[in-house]
């Protein structure tokens, strides 16, 4: 677990305990996902895990995971009224680079092959 739920709380979260466990798993997927497990070789107290806390609840406070519901609009419509959202594709892989920078691949990297 990347951020407990009474961290959660002290540092501002909103859900409920059994929504922030279904978003902290998926938070933590996701943040693995782009870091391609990095953080797993890392020692309980590196200071980096403050950081990831705090990227845990930004990513589920700004719904960048998605709804907890399964239903994610992009826009609504009420008779004459329309509402449209803006896109939060590709928000949470940004805010993991700007908050893990050296956990994650900036492109192409080349090595020298030392034996072949």
């Amino acid at each position: 677990m990347y951020l407990t739920f009474a961290r959660y709380q002290e540092i501002g979260g909103k859900l409920t305990e059994s929504n922030f466990i279904r978003a902290e798993m998926t938070a933590r997927m996701k943040i693995d996902s782009v870091t391609q497990n990095r953080l797993q070789k890392l020692d309980a107290d590196d200071p980096i895990w403050e950081r990831v806390g705090f990227l845990v609840l930004e990513l589920i406070e700004r719904g960048y995971l998605g709804s907890l519901e399964g239903k994610d609009f992009t826009s609504e419509s009420m008779g004459k009224m329309s509402v449209t959202w803006e896109s939060k594709a590709g928000k949470a892989d940004e805010l993991i680079k700007s908050f893990l920078p050296s956990f994650v691949n900036q492109g192409i990297q080349t090595a020298r092959v030392l034996r072949a």
